[in-house]
């Protein structure tokens, strides 16, 4: 798919996507009516030639990707997320805690070099305080300095400084002087209220969410964000927590402020986990995969990066989707349990290599990059300008 040539309206054949269309051609923002339509359109072509067109107004061919490291120092939880299967209980075979000597130990091996980003989210765990936080970044830091640490769902924050006895201010803060540069975009899950009560009980408050990820963008502290989706949501709740990202990055940008830098589409994986064992979830299928991509692109105009992100969705179709709006391939990972848990069947990792096979194969131009979108010489490594 390249950059249409002609009217955008006469490449959709849904008379509902052809108004949708010439605002796209305008630059007009869309609504909550007009996502509606994205959602309930059989025109997945039109739609993706709609996303498109803006991805490459945004991007042109340029297409990202992270050498980075997947990492969950516990995965013992307290709260109860009814869709997730990584949590473990004390006592359970399964459960673990990681100590910094661990973690700095992990990432001496050889399959790290060359990774520029630490991402590390986890479980809900009382007995971790911000002495434990303060110590593990410390301690990453000096060993490895030039390693961007990535950490925290907003969700996690929030129960990390009620059990440290802080507020969450007051716990960022110590966090970021102990090395913490950015923070994720899970745990956002679907912020609608009722869903919110099916899914994920023990953080039903949405508003939590939305809070500390304002917090981080006012302590000038990135973040992405991130939508669950293929379980039992319904299209208004999605378009409803599309619309409240761009709300809050309207605000953040108002202040000059980075705010998200990306956003990322989680598919539900419906193995080993409470909610698939309620309700009859199916697994999502390419079109709806593509689908949240392209939508995404579209609603949210101030949000510069949109992920396809192939743990989830597999590498060939996140290679799709580089057609359907996305521009970033997120990364290596190395090793991710979270997903894998609940039955994702992609690899464990991707090679530096094969991620710039996938998106060169697909027609786009590869660029590695770290956290901040910094981009680096794809044969030297160096820092490009």
């Amino acid at each position: 798919m390249t950059a249409p040539s002609r009217p955008l309206d006469q490449y959709v054949r849904d008379l509902a996507l052809k108004p949708i269309a010439a605002k796209v051609q305008a630059g007009e923002r869309l609504t909550f009516e007009d996502g509606l339509a994205l959602y309930a359109t059989k025109d997945l072509t039109g739609l993706g030639a709609l996303a498109n067109h803006v991805r490459l107004q945004k991007h042109g061919l340029k297409t990202y990707f992270v050498q980075n490291r997947r990492l969950s120092y516990t995965n013992i939880c307290y709260t109860h997320c009814q869709f997730c299967a990584f949590q473990a209980k004390p006592g359970d075979p399964r459960a673990y805690v990681l100590s910094a000597e661990d973690i700095v130990k992990e990432l001496s091996k050889p399959e790290n070099a060359g990774v520029k980003e630490l991402h590390m989210v986890a479980g809900h765990y009382p007995k971790l305080k911000i002495d434990y936080f303060e110590n593990l970044f410390r301690s990453i830091k000096a060993a490895f300095p030039q390693l961007h640490l990535k950490v925290f769902t907003m969700v996690e924050m929030d129960y990390y400084a009620k059990v440290s006895g802080l507020t969450t201010s007051e716990f960022i803060d110590r966090c970021v002087a102990a090395g913490l540069e950015s923070c994720p975009g899970g745990g956002a899950e679907i912020f609608d209220a009722g869903i919110r009560e099916e899914i994920c009980v023990g953080k039903k408050d949405a508003n939590v969410w939305l809070r500390n990820a304002e917090l981080c963008h006012e302590k000038g502290i990135p973040t992405n964000c991130t939508m669950l989706y293929g379980h039992i949501e319904k299209p208004e709740h999605k378009v409803d927590h599309l619309l409240r990202l761009r709300d809050l990055q309207d605000r953040s940008q108002a202040k000059g402020l980075t705010g998200f830098l990306a956003y990322i589409p989680l598919a539900y994986q419906n193995e080993n986990n409470e909610l698939s064992r309620k309700h009859v979830i199916h697994e999502t299928t390419g079109v709806q995969d593509l689908r949240e991509i392209a939508v995404a692109r579209l609603m949210l105009d101030n949000i510069p990066h949109v992920k396809a992100y192939w743990v989830m969705i597999g590498a060939g179709l996140a290679q799709v989707g580089l057609h359907y709006g996305a521009n970033d391939l997120d990364g290596t990972i190395i090793e991710e349990e979270i997903a894998h848990d609940a039955g994702a069947t992609s690899p464990q990792a991707l090679s530096k290599a094969e991620l710039v096979r996938l998106i060169q194969e697909a027609g786009f131009e590869a660029l590695e990059r770290d956290n901040l979108y910094q981009t680096y010489d794809l044969e030297t490594g160096a820092a490009l300008s």
